[in-house]
């Protein structure tokens, strides 16, 4: 009995597991499919202006000049969805959801992850462990079907000079859906524009060349400018019809906002309409009379950085429509100029340059100190030479005073003159002149008897009194 109760059992058991199975396969099936229905977020988007908060806790005159809002204009975008990860031009700049929003120099990725189906992304960068520079900046991007939200914080900490540099910053960006890719345009509130509107639409074309005749940005003129440290592109935004033709004006600057000769580099972006426009060397752009409806990139480039102007292509029957709801001002333009930094930021820059400066007295004063130690090195070896040749001369000079003395205590003793063997001896002695100066010099004298001894000697040997040396 207990074995067909076993079995019961274990069918039992295995009955349950499989209904758990299937019941889990029929509630991830429908999201699955849920998530497959899911709209693309490629398209035309319209983005707002790029806001930037700073909080500074700790900043020293070694810092250089205090953070302060920079921000970026907006305006129109083009939006492509590749997988789980979307890529933005427009607005100033080209981003990625796959990086941060900051180009500090020495930041780069550290960690990234995309989940909710191309919905939710959140990139960290930092800055390497040896950079004496910490920065961590986190960028955080939530997408609905219509809007996509940006929101990126940083702390950054430098010590500059024994002095701390401490800041923090937030920025935020939304984007809003203008049109999905795939989908037909509006036409249901065209034709009432379009009917009322045959003059205006006669009188476009001649707006342009008005408005290109713009000022552009103000700047100054110096005597000796720097280095490029901006572009400037205007308009940053252009609505145009097939068979148009557009000058875009740019402006370099230096960091203090005097204006360059420098010329941009002009490039049509890759994309659906870029084979159906041209652009020049001065920045005009023509479009082919053939061109369809679409989104157009202008990029202008300076010492590798490079700004993304917006240009949006239509039908001559639409132009009206699309220029009502654009906030664009008559010509079809925007007020704002695409800006790209091409130097270093104030973050950045100011503690490169600062990190630069103490390297360079750090590298001078080990050469000062190396060259005080090389001179001293040879002073102290000139000297070690002259004092061992002191020091030869001393040895040689007691011997030859010792034999001196010698022979005049033995002629003494004798009580005789010197014999005539007496006179080689006297003439040996201009042989040894030149030592003569210093046997006088280092020798010693008995100041009781009056005899006298060698250097190394230290007492008299009749009386014991201690010698002196003779000057």
């Amino acid at each position: 009995m207990r074995r067909p109760l076993l079995a019961s059992s274990a069918l039992t058991h295995a009955l349950r597991l499989a209904s758990l199975a299937y019941a889990a396969l029929a509630v991830a099936i429908p999201r699955a499919g849920a998530a497959q229905d899911l709209p693309t977020l490629s398209g035309s988007w319209t983005a707002s202006a790029l806001t930037e908060q700073w909080s500074v806790s700790a900043w020293g005159q070694a810092c250089g000049p205090r953070p302060r809002p920079q921000g970026a204009p907006g305006g129109a975008v083009q939006i492509q969805q590749h997988g789980s990860e979307l890529s933005i031009s427009g607005a100033g700049r080209s981003w990625s959801t796959a990086e941060c929003w900051e180009q500090m120099p020495g930041l780069a990725r550290s960690k990234h992850s995309a989940s909710g189906n191309a919905r939710s992304w959140q990139t960290r960068c930092t800055t390497p462990a040896s950079d004496p520079r910490r920065a961590v900046v986190t960028t955080t991007t939530q997408a609905t079907d219509a809007s996509i939200n940006m929101v990126e914080t940083g702390q950054y900490q430098f010590i500059i000079q024994d002095t701390t540099c401490s800041a923090s910053v937030t920025r935020t960006r939304t984007y809003t859906l203008v049109r999905r890719e795939g989908e037909a345009p509006p036409a249901a509130s065209a034709p009432p524009p379009v009917a009322s509107a045959p003059p205006p639409v006669g009188s476009a074309p001649p707006a342009a060349p008005a408005a290109a005749e713009k000022k552009p940005a103000a700047s100054r003129t110096c005597d000796a400018p720097g280095e490029p440290a901006r572009l400037e592109v205007t308009p940053s935004r252009k609505l145009m019809r097939p068979g148009e033709r557009f000058q875009f004006r740019a402006l370099v600057m230096d960091a203090e906002g005097c204006a360059l000769p420098t010329r941009p580099t002009w490039s049509i972006a890759p994309g659906p309409l870029a084979s159906a426009a041209t652009v020049d060397a001065t920045g005009a752009l023509s479009l082919g009379a053939g061109a369809g409806e679409g989104a157009l990139g202008l990029v202008a480039s300076v010492a590798g950085k490079g700004v993304t102007v917006a240009i949006e292509v239509t039908s001559p029957d639409r132009y009206d429509a699309l220029l009502a709801a654009s906030g664009l001002n008559e010509a079809g333009e925007s007020e704002q100029a695409a800006v790209v930094v091409i130097a270093a930021g104030t973050i950045g820059g100011r503690t490169t340059s600062g990190e630069d400066l103490g390297r360079q007295r750090k590298n001078l004063f080990v050469a000062i100190v190396g060259g005080v130690a090389a001179c001293l090195g040879f002073a102290g070896l000139i000297l070690l030479r002259r004092g061992r040749r002191r020091t030869g001369g001393d040895v040689e000079g007691p011997a030859s005073t010792a034999g001196a003395a010698g022979e005049r205590d033995s002629a003494g003793a004798e009580g005789a003159p010197a014999p005539s063997g007496a006179s080689p001896a006297g003439a040996a002695g201009p042989a040894a002149g030149p030592v003569r100066p210093a046997l006088r010099a280092r020798g010693k004298i008995c100041p009781t008897c009056g005899d006298r001894y060698p250097s190394e000697a230290m007492f008299c040997g009749k009386d014991g009194t201690q010698l002196l040396l003779l000057n």
